[in-house]
């Protein structure tokens, strides 16, 4: 199979100039972006926390994009059960939950070709975004279990050439036959930002939450 991370890219059309901030730490992503709050997904069998100044598509527009998506898969690639995105109010981050086929065997062989993951997605960045991976891999302790992190750093253009780097981390992990995706875009962001916001949701994430109560 052939993993396919969906990036909207919907807010970053704009190419907003954003200076950079030292967002990285837990309290200014608080003061700005809000306190995690409560999302629960039933029929996939997840809860998380959100930043509560995120804003969340709706499920009508995140449905279109799904199944526009799903159009232009192939055999080769893994087919997508659910996605839900939130955005930043400044347009500086975006987060995703993407629920999916697993992309191989079992995580085992996720984590051990984790080294290869660019040569895997590499074919859908321009030569010009520069696509490189910054790790081959970091195992990631969370409440919800061992997940693996994977990152990368591209340029990303508009229209009329203006550019911006863009720094993606998501965090993987196999439960029950399916694939779990957390994914955290950071736009002119460094990635020990965008990897501390994202890892402070996976550290609130809950599977089977009706299970827990």
């Amino acid at each position: 199979m052939k993993k396919r991370i969906f990036a909207l890219c919907l807010c970053f059309l704009l190419l907003l100039s954003i200076p950079a901030q030292a967002d990285s730490s837990r309290f200014f992503r608080r003061s700005r972006y809000g306190s995690l709050i409560s999302y629960e997904n039933a029929q996939y069998d997840y809860a998380l926390g959100v930043y509560g100044n995120f804003l969340m598509l709706t499920d009508t527009y995140t449905e279109a994009l799904l199944a526009n998506l799903r159009e232009g898969l192939t055999e080769e690639d893994d087919e997508i059960y659910d996605l839900r995105i939130w955005y930043s109010p400044d347009y500086r981050y975006q987060f995703e939950v993407q629920v999916k086929e697993p992309t191989y065997d079992s995580f085992e062989t996720e984590i051990a070709k984790a080294p290869e993951y660019l040569d895997l997605v590499k074919d859908g960045y321009a030569p010009e975004s520069e696509v490189r991976q910054l790790h081959p891999g970091v195992m990631r302790e969370t409440p919800a279990g061992t997940m693996l992190e994977t990152a990368l750093e591209y340029k990303q253009f508009s229209q009329d050439g203006a550019s911006q780097r863009v720094t993606f981390v998501y965090y993987d992990i196999y439960l029950d036959d399916v694939e779990y995706c957390f994914s955290l875009y950071a736009f002119d962001g460094s990635y020990e930002a965008a990897q501390g916001m994202l890892d402070e949701i996976a550290q609130t994430i809950i599977f089977h939450p009706a299970m827990q109560i």
